[in-house]
């Protein structure tokens, strides 16, 4: 978790909610985050010249980081798409 301290006190209480792996749910996960006005960012992985080619290693499409008070009711908002489907992906706790 990344605090910073300021005069004003603390800042950027952003944490990495998800990894997703494919572009039809990082799609899904934006709309019911918009949807619900929980504000993200995600942040995309680099993928490797090896990868990139051959397609080797199942590597993560980006990471979807929030507010870390909005973990609680996000998690409840997007088990129907994470929790359902076969496709691998993470929700950090």
């Amino acid at each position: 978790m990344e605090k910073k301290t300021t005069a004003l006190g603390t800042v950027n209480n952003e944490v990495d909610f998800c990894k997703v792996y494919d572009m039809g749910t990082k799609e899904q996960i934006e709309r019911i985050l918009l949807a619900n006005r929980i504000s993200y960012s995600c942040r995309f992985e680099k993928q490797g010249f090896f990868s990139k080619l051959f397609g080797v290693g199942e590597k993560a499409l980006c990471t979807f980081r929030i507010h870390d008070e909005e973990v609680p009711r996000a998690k409840r908002l997007v088990a129907s798409v994470l929790g359902n489907k076969n496709k691998r992906k993470e929700i950090k706790k």
